[in-house]
């Protein structure tokens, strides 16, 4: 039988696993990006080491931390939240767009504290209001104007792939909490087409049509999921080994951070991409196993919110590098270079692991 003490090794191991891959892979594919840049071979990799340890920090922070804190300060941490994401706009764009926030001594992106204040906001709401959850204007709405609000900041930035995740969590949170179906997918019934007609203006316009056909502009808008398709099929079943990858010779943008799934794929073939996938799943199945075992509501959601969040997140970005999703800004969590994504993935790891503590 296993025990609770278990399957918080297990949870730790398979995090550790795809960690000790996403340095292997980073190293591999960012290297020579990292020389071009004038840096050393090490340079990214050295930076996703100290993200590791502060992510490390934070995740033994938030072990220790109990989850009834988070609902304490759910109130502190959404217009922190909320200001954080308005300050993006008074910085530079970075490739025309607004997502980072430069500090004096390091920089972050605040939708990534924003996906960790959605299923805080949502836990607790759903647990507060839970006599009135079948009511449109007393349940239902209040809940996603708030979340929306967030969303709408995120999207403005814009940032798209974001939007779209946090939507995906807090519909999952609406779920599971016991909000009326039939309110949900009447706002999903009404978001559908102006989220349609959104795909047809500006950037996403050239995503989509790449999605559709990448081949018809292969050295163009589609040239990025042509190579990421031309590294996953080089692969094989089991790969051309460490180090042997052709696309990240400046093939493949991207290649250490959204993309480094399709290196994976080419380096150790169909076997090693499938062992991710297995990793991600066997997390997930041992995270949402326990969240669903919660008796407290408010905890249950908590955890569900942060399982659905690590295992959406992961999906979409390996359907994008398989080309089964238009391009999206989404890194593999734990595997692609990212501090900020690092950081916060390993923190949602600690409140797992705390939920999961507090079960016994």
């Amino acid at each position: 039988m296993i025990t609770l003490r278990d399957s918080r090794l297990q949870l730790l191991v398979l995090m550790l696993f795809l960690t000790l891959v996403g340095f292997m892979f980073v190293y591999s594919a960012g290297s020579l990006q990292a020389v071009r840049l004038g840096r050393s071979d090490m340079y990214f990799l050295f930076k996703q080491l100290v993200s590791f340890g502060i992510g490390t920090m934070l995740l033994m922070l938030a072990y220790k931390l109990p989850l009834e804190l988070y609902r304490r300060l759910v109130v502190l941490l959404y217009f922190i939240t909320m200001l954080l994401l308005i300050a993006v706009f008074t910085q530079k764009a970075l490739n025309g767009a607004h997502r980072w926030l430069n500090l004096p001594i390091f920089s972050f992106q605040p939708s990534e504290l924003a996906k960790f204040t959605t299923i805080v906001y949502l836990a607790h709401y759903l647990d507060k209001k839970r006599e009135s959850l079948n009511l449109f204007k007393k349940g239902f709405l209040p809940a996603s104007i708030m979340i929306g609000f967030l969303a709408a900041l995120i999207l403005i930035e814009p940032d798209f792939g974001t939007t779209f995740l946090i939507m995906i969590v807090a519909f999952t949170m609406f779920l599971v909490g016991g909000i009326s179906k039939k309110h949900i997918f009447a706002v999903m019934a009404f978001l559908l087409p102006i989220f349609l007609t959104s795909l047809f203006f500006g950037y996403r316009r050239g995503r989509l049509l790449m999605f559709l056909d990448p081949w018809a502009d292969r050295f163009g808008v589609g040239y990025q999921l042509v190579q990421s398709l031309a590294a996953v099929g080089s692969g094989g079943i089991i790969g051309k080994g460490i180090g042997n990858s052709t696309q990240k010779l400046f093939f493949l943008p991207e290649a250490h951070t959204d993309f480094i799934y399709a290196i994976v794929a080419e380096e150790w073939g169909f076997i090693g991409a499938f062992i991710i996938v297995l990793a991600v799943v066997m997390f997930f199945r041992i995270a949402i196993k326990s969240a669903l075992a919660h008796s407290s509501r408010y905890k249950k959601l908590l955890m569900v919110g942060a399982s659905c969040l690590l295992f959406y997140q992961s999906i979409i970005n390996i359907m994008v590098v398989l080309g089964l999703l238009p391009t999206k800004g989404i890194t593999l969590p734990f595997v692609s270079y990212g501090g900020s994504a690092m950081i916060a993935s390993m923190f949602l790891v600690g409140v797992l692991l705390r939920g999961m503590e507090e079960l016994e």
